[in-house]
This record gives structure tokens, C-alpha cells and sequence, in this order.
């Protein structure tokens, strides 16, 4: 493999038998208990005012407690994933400290609890070997393991890491494969406007209906929610009520990530360079409840209307459009979305009066009416243009671009980068 090589990760749901099953979770535990037993001593230097141990430091650790008889447990299990975590440890240290001399949050590892287990890790293709032909894996001391084969994998092999999510095991299998160039002559050929009551309007004027699997699940996850909370602490109803609820969340998660994926994956198909809004999902989706002394106003609103936008996933939307569109030689270009909603693509009139409805866009200077997600659609496809030309005379990456006004014809008054009206948001 050349130098000019990206990573990919194909990720599959294993079908361990029982016995194996049991000895990836004992596995686990062993992750855990490596993680916890060196942060506890790392710990234990700090107050003693000596030096953080290094990675190399802490292998030597685990060699001792690996010959030690009260741990000697630990030693039937594969030496490479137990390796990995104190190489992720030391990692999470090193973050630490830079976040500390940076000034920042300083995030200090901690203690993993019970169903926090890190993964199991092999870091060599050595380590495990893949039967593709019968969908299965080999891994150390487990033997082969079936695993449901979903699509072909590629490229040459590097790692794989086992992690459980709830009651079902995966493997993410880690490749190598050869970069993609560039394609000369592109230019952006879609632009995307994501809103809550459309989950998004095409510059070629499609509108896609929203997915919302979280709403579609509200009704049922406010029963299983009163059905944990009914139950008495620590009880074993109790534990069972969890995992009801924890399927359900995983069940939400996994359709909202398959229905984005084959979105995603057609529109990269069709447009090899997409023009997306830069949009700041934290900043948008923040509380509005205030505090004692500002209190906040239509908390109950802005909370629904967070809901809303978590639930459409903008954010791994806009993650999945770059490395998919990266894979097939193009780009997703990110612009700033300040006033694409409101201004008029025809006049430039830039004005909040010409949106005053969800659907429709009118400009009032020059009657100029569409979709107003369709407008704003193109409108950032516009700015998309500007940006990548910009990127490619300079020789670099685009980086984006406005629509906008002039300065001295706006007002002086502040808008939020993304103004829409609200009206059929539903509230809950």
C-alpha cells in the first residue's frame, strides 16, 4: 500500500456462539479492570508527587500482574487488547495535560463503571484473520467467530475492535485503502438547505421528509421512562425496565443512522460536490432555561425545538456528505448560512419580511415567490460556487462562503446565522 492511502472502517454485528459470547464478556471485564487498576495507580504517583508513568511503564505493570497468582486470571485473555488500553490511557493523560497548559477543560480520566468497558482491540492484521467467503473472523483465543457479512470488504487489513452495545456484539474492521484524486473540472451541483418541518430542501427541488424516530418512538419512550422510574432502586424489575429503555434508544439510533446513510449515499452518488450550510448544532440546540436571576423565556418552545434539530442529525449528516463525497474524488463545501433563508436570489433584497412562513418564500421588493427551502437551497448552492472557485484560484481547500448584503445596507440589528420561522415545529 502506497503512501497515499485513506483508513476506512467496515463495521458487522458478530454471531458468537454462547461459550464464545462468555468469554468476550469476561474479556471486557478485563479491559475494564486494566484500565481502572493502572489509573488507580497513576493516581496513587500524582499524590505521592512523583512523575506520571509512560505507556512503556505501565506494559511493565501488566507483565507483573499478569505473573502475579492473585491475577493470573488476566493472562488467559489476548495481551494486545489489554496493551491497546493503557495505550489509551496514557493517550487520555496526555490530553490532560496539554488541555491544562492550554487553559481548557481539563477532562481527567475516569473510572470505568460497569458497562463502560473499553473495546477490545487487536492493532496488528496479524492478530485476526477474516474469511470473508463464510463470514467469519478468527481472533485470538475465541477462535472463529461469525459475523453477519453485510457488504464486501475492502483494502488491506490493519485492525479490528470488539465492542458491545447492549446485548449484541460488533467488530469494526480497519483498512487501508488508495487515496482517491481529486477529480479535475467539479463544481458544486447541489445545494442543501437542512431545516426541523422539512429535513431538508434540494437546490434541484427536491424536499426530503424528515425521518423524526425519535417523535415517531415519543409515546412508547415516555411509557418505558414512567416504567424505570416506577420501580424501586437497585431492584431487579428495575434493571430490566433498563434495558427495555436502553433497546428502545438503540433501536432509535439505529434507524435514524440507517436512514441517513442511504441518504447520504445517494445524494454522493449523484453530486460528487455538495454545498452544505456551516452550521453550529451546540450553540443552536443550547437550553433556554436561564437561572434564578435570568430566568429564561418559552423554555418548554426552545426545548421542543432542540429535540427537533437533535433528532434530525444535522450534525452526522453534514459528516457523512464529506467522506463520502471524498471517497469519489469530490467535496461537501461548507458556507455560512447567515440570511441564505431570507434573501432574495433574483434582487439580492434581503429582508425578514420575505419569509414569513415556513413553506413560502416572497420578496417583497421584486414578488419573486418559491419553496422557501428550495430558495434557500439555492441560494447556498450560489455561495457554494463563490467558495469553490475562491478555493481553487487560491490552490487551496474551499472553505466557504455568504450571501449577504452588503454592510452598509443591512441593518443594524442582530440575527441568528439560521432564521426561520417556527410554525409547525411540534413542541413536547
Amino acid at each position: 500500500m502506497s503512501d497515499a492511502s485513506t483508513l476506512r472502517a467496515h463495521r458487522f454485528q458478530l454471531r458468537p456462539r454462547p461459550l464464545q459470547e462468555k468469554q468476550l464478556a469476561r474479556y471486557a471485564g478485563m479491559m475494564r479492570w486494566v484500565w481502572n487498576r493502572a489509573l488507580a495507580e497513576q493516581q496513587g504517583r500524582r499524590e505521592r508527587g512523583e512523575k506520571n508513568a509512560s505507556y512503556a511503564s505501565m506494559c511493565k505493570w501488566l507483565t507483573a500482574w499478569r505473573n502475579a497468582p492473585e491475577t493470573s486470571w488476566l493472562a488467559e485473555g489476548p495481551v494486545h487488547p489489554q496493551q491497546q488500553v493503557l495505550k489509551r490511557l496514557d493517550a487520555a493523560f496526555q490530553a490532560f495535560f496539554a488541555n491544562v497548559k492550554a487553559g481548557k477543560k481539563p477532562g481527567y480520566p475516569h473510572i470505568k463503571r460497569r458497562g463502560e468497558e473499553p473495546c477490545i482491540r487487536f492493532p496488528d492484521k496479524a492478530q485476526f484473520k477474516l474469511d470473508a467467503a463464510n463470514g467469519r473472523i478468527h481472533l485470538p483465543k475465541l477462535g472463529w467467530v461469525r459475523l453477519r457479512m453485510s457488504r464486501e470488504v475492502t483494502g488491506e487489513l490493519r485492525n479490528a475492535s470488539v465492542t458491545r452495545e447492549g446485548g449484541r456484539w460488533y467488530v469494526a474492521i480497519q483498512t487501508a485503502q488508495a487515496a482517491v484524486v481529486a477529480a479535475a473540472g467539479l463544481a458544486p451541483t447541489l445545494g442543501v438547505d437542512l431545516g426541523v418541518a422539512n429535513f431538508a430542501g434540494l437546490s434541484d427541488g427536491r424536499l426530503i421528509v424528515p425521518l423524526a424516530a425519535l417523535k415517531a418512538q415519543q409515546v412508547r419512550l415516555r411509557r418505558y421512562q414512567r416504567s424505570v422510574s416506577r420501580k424501586v432502586k437497585g431492584s431487579c424489575n428495575r434493571k430490566k425496565a433498563i434495558v427495555k429503555l436502553r433497546a428502545l434508544h438503540k433501536r432509535i439510533a439505529q434507524q435514524r443512522l440507517d436512514w441517513l446513510h442511504k441518504l447520504t449515499s445517494g445524494l454522493a452518488a449523484e453530486h460528487p460536490v455538495i454545498v452544505i450550510e456551516d452550521l453550529r448544532v451546540a450553540a443552536m440546540t443550547a437550553s433556554a432555561r436561564g437561572n434564578a436571576q435570568k430566568p429564561g423565556r418559552n423554555v418548554r418552545q426552545k426545548a421542543g425545538l432542540n429535540r427537533a434539530i437533535l433528532d434530525a442529525a444535522w450534525s452526522e449528516f453534514g459528516r457523512q456528505l464529506e467522506y463520502k463525497t471524498a471517497a469519489v474524488g469530490g467535496a461537501a463545501v461548507r458556507v455560512n448560512p447567515a440570511y441564505t433563508s431570507r434573501t432574495c436570489r433574483m434582487c439580492e433584497h434581503e429582508s425578514a419580511e420575505n419569509r414569513k412562513t415556513q413553506s413560502v418564500f416572497a420578496c417583497v421588493a421584486c414578488g419573486h415567490t418559491e419553496h422557501a427551502d428550495i430558495h434557500a437551497a439555492k441560494n447556498i448552492l450560489a455561495a457554494g460556487h463563490a467558495a469553490w472557485i475562491s478555493g481553487a484560484s487560491a490552490g487551496s481547500d474551499a472553505c466557504g462562503g455568504v450571501v449577504r448584503r452588503a454592510a452598509s445596507t443591512r441593518t443594524k440589528r442582530a440575527a441568528p446565522a439560521k432564521q426561520e420561522p417556527s410554525e409547525g415545529v411540534a413542541c413536547a
